[in-house]
C-alpha cells in the first residue's frame, strides 16, 4: 500500500460498497440536516444519518458496519457509534479548506456514487495564515474557501479499498453534480502513530 503524509489506501482490505449502499437506502430517511450548524464552514446541503435518534439502534447493530469496525485496532479510542458516521453531501456542496476538530485521522469508505465521486482536495498549511499554529492541535481551523495558490491536489478515494486520511492536514471538498455518501470512522490516534502501527501490522485485527 502507498503511504504519504496525508493518505493511506488500505489495499489489503476490500470492502463491499454495494452492501453499504443497500444499508444506506434503508436508513437514508434518518438523515439530519447539518447545513445550518456548519454554515460558517460549508456551502450547500450536508447531512448525517442519526439512526439512534429515530430507530433506537446503534451503528454497531448493523453487521455491514460492525464487520468493518472489527478490522481495525486503534489505541486512543475504540471505534464505536459516537465516532462512526454516514455523511451525505448534496450536489454542489462545498466544505471549505480546514483541519478537523478533535479527531486526528479518519477512515473513509465511499458508498455513493459507485466510482467514489469527487475526491478530497488538500492544501498547503499556509492557506490558514496565522492559524497555522493550530495545526496538529485539538482546535479546528478553516480558510474562507478554495484558493488555487495553496491548492496541492485532489485525492481520489477508492470505492474498493478504505482510505485513512490525516485529518490534521488542511483538506476540503468541492462536490460535483452527484450526491456523495461516505461511511466514516473517526480516529484519535495521530496519523503518524497510525502509520507506525500499519507498518508493524498492529493497526489491523487478524481475520
Amino acid at each position: 500500500m502507498e503511504i504519504t503524509d496525508r493518505f493511506i489506501e488500505f489495499t489489503n482490505i476490500v470492502y463491499d460498497r454495494e452492501r453499504l449502499e443497500k444499508l444506506y437506502e434503508k436508513v437514508s430517511k434518518y438523515a439530519v440536516d447539518y447545513s445550518e450548524i456548519r454554515k460558517n464552514a460549508t456551502e450547500g446541503l450536508f447531512s448525517s444519518i442519526k439512526m439512534e435518534e429515530f430507530e433506537g439502534q446503534d451503528y454497531l447493530d448493523y453487521p455491514e458496519i460492525s464487520e468493518l469496525v472489527a478490522l481495525f485496532n486503534p489505541i486512543a479510542k475504540d471505534i464505536r457509534s459516537g465516532n462512526i458516521a454516514i455523511t451525505v453531501y448534496k450536489p454542489g456542496f462545498q466544505f471549505h479548506p480546514h483541519t478537523d476538530f478533535s479527531r486526528k485521522a479518519v477512515i473513509m469508505f465511499p458508498i455513493l456514487p459507485a466510482d467514489g465521486g469527487r475526491g478530497v482536495d488538500y492544501y498547503d498549511d499556509a492557506i490558514l495564515g496565522d492559524d497555522q499554529e493550530f495545526i496538529e492541535t485539538d482546535y479546528a481551523r478553516m480558510a474562507p474557501g478554495h484558493n488555487e495558490e495553496f491548492y496541492l491536489g485532489t485525492h481520489q478515494y477508492s470505492p474498493i479499498h478504505p482510505t485513512l486520511m490525516n485529518a490534521e492536514k488542511v483538506h476540503g471538498v468541492r462536490n460535483d453534480d452527484q450526491t456523495r455518501v461516505y461511511l466514516q470512522f473517526s480516529l484519535y490516534d495521530t496519523f503518524d502513530v497510525c502509520v507506525e502501527r500499519v507498518k508493524s501490522g498492529e493497526f489491523f485485527n487478524e481475520k
